[in-house]
């Protein structure tokens, strides 16, 4: 609009500065401002700008959404959705989803596009999103740009069309669920496009194909280890490590015994002096981070990328030499986090190892969820138990949130328990919710109990409406 931007510099500047020239404004807005000022002015053209707008022709109206076959749960859960989606318990917002999916239940279509755009930024969401907008996917991903990536949830696996025309989601879509059907024909696909995707796609695109990896991969995984991009070599070595068997594994164990022996109950350690073009090419950072020499981090990390076949357990138990003890355990943490072993993680959690830039609870996650309680029982004794635990997918099984309530219930106010009990609040699973903690009276004082009350009924009545 004539004179609106006027307007604005004066305010921002000041009419000192920058006087206001109400002679540009519209015609119809200076005969009703008379000998008003800036801000009779800024009142009158905002409505004009709201209200003068001519009306728009040739509109045509939105197709239809489809239709939605699942029932819709009781009010009083759609009354707690749109409360989460206001902004009240919002963490608690993906649970709702997924026991809502669980149990069958669909979701209001007037909270498809809040839900839509909070999962805009948040990609841990876009999954329970997809499965709420159910057939709706499509249509809400055509209405707004910004609501593309539910075009995930509707591309057809055996539709070629959709790996050769479609987006960037709708191709990632289509090869990973190709790579779960028949991982060669993904492979070969990938393969096909390879020299003409850009390194990010190549580095999306080369992840997929950690699920149903094989020794078949191998050899277009070493073709990558030449790629012209950094985090495509790095990519494919990665994939590589976990592949038992395979040339890759056969070349890390080959560097560690030249730089690590076992003799007379030591483990003699000769730190790289150099690192190799080699090296390199199978993914070893040349750069150290603060806190580690190059040597040291050059040795650490042919450890993580070894195969632990190639290691022994008992060496946790070993006096080194040549290298602190700790630039091996963080190796094996590496290791064992790699190829998921639970015999080492054990191991090393018994050994109250260091677990280098790993956390605990990682090492932890490897064992049977019905072990992790006694684990934390032992542990705490060394380690924070909000940093162990907080790194554990969640519902807890019952045993291990039990525990950590009947600690919270003895320990009073202290607040040095508020980041354990925000973390229980939310991985206390269903049938524990209903702990004696939340039927202890909680004073005024009490901020950090009277949180974790109130989310574990907030979750128990959630599960109760949706049952």
């Amino acid at each position: 609009m004539k004179g609106w931007d006027g307007l604005v510099s004066s305010a921002l500047l000041g009419t000192d500065r920058r006087p206001a020239h109400f002679e540009e404004l519209p015609e119809h807005i200076q005969e009703r401002l008379g000998d008003g000022n800036l801000l009779d002015a800024a009142a009158l053209a905002t409505v004009y700008k709201r209200a003068g707008r001519k009306p728009l022709r040739e509109l045509e109206p939105l197709p239809a959404a489809p239709g939605e076959d699942r029932p819709l749960p009781r009010p009083v859960a759609i009354r707690r959705l749109a409360a989460m989606l206001g902004g009240f318990q919002t963490s608690a917002l993906g649970e709702w989803l997924r026991a809502a999916d669980a149990r069958g239940w669909g979701v209001p279509p007037e909270h498809l596009p809040a839900l839509a755009d909070y999962a805009r930024h948040r990609a841990e969401y876009r999954p329970l999103v997809m499965a709420a907008a159910g057939r709706r996917a499509r249509w809400l991903a055509d209405l707004n740009p910004e609501w593309r990536y539910l075009h995930a949830a509707v591309a057809e696996s055996n539709d070629p069309e959709m790996w050769t025309h479609g987006n960037t989601i709708q191709r990632r879509t289509w090869l990973r669920a190709i790579r779960s059907q028949d991982p060669a024909a993904a492979r070969e696909a990938l393969a096909e496009v390879w020299p003409t995707e850009s390194a990010a796609t190549r580095v999306d695109f080369l992840s997929l194909l950690a699920d149903g990896l094989s020794l078949l991969d191998e050899d277009f995984l070493e073709s990558a280890l030449d790629d012209r991009s950094r985090e495509v070599r790095r990519g494919a070595a990665r994939l590589l490590a976990r592949l038992p068997g395979s040339q890759y594994g056969e070349r890390m164990t080959e560097r560690l015994h030249s730089h690590l022996t076992s003799t007379q109950g030591v483990l003699a350690v000769d730190l790289p002096r150099r690192i190799a073009q080699s090296m390199e090419r199978d993914g070893l950072d040349s750069q150290n981070p603060e806190g580690i020499g190059k040597r040291a981090w050059w040795f650490l990390q042919i450890v993580a990328n070894t195969p632990l076949s190639a290691m022994e357990t008992a060496w946790l138990k070993t006096a080194v030499e040549g290298c602190a003890p700790e630039v091996l355990q963080a190796g094996w943490t590496e290791a064992a986090i790699r190829e998921s072993s639970e015999e080492w993680a054990r191991a090393l959690l018994r050994a109250e190892s260091s677990t280098g830039d790993r956390s605990p609870a990682e090492l932890l996650r490897l064992l049977p969820a019905d072990e992790w309680a006694r684990a934390v029982d032992v542990l705490r004794q060394t380690v924070d138990v909000a940093e162990l635990v907080g790194g554990l997918p969640v519902p807890w099984p019952p045993s291990l949130a039990t525990m950590i309530l009947d600690q919270l219930a003895k320990v009073g106010t202290n607040r040095a328990w508020a980041r354990l009990a925000s973390i229980t609040a939310r991985a206390a699973p269903p049938d524990v919710l209903n702990h004696p903690i939340t039927r202890e009276p909680t004073g005024e004082e009490d901020t950090w109990r009277r949180r974790l009350v109130e989310t574990l009924t907030f979750r128990s009545e959630m599960y109760e409406e949706l049952s």
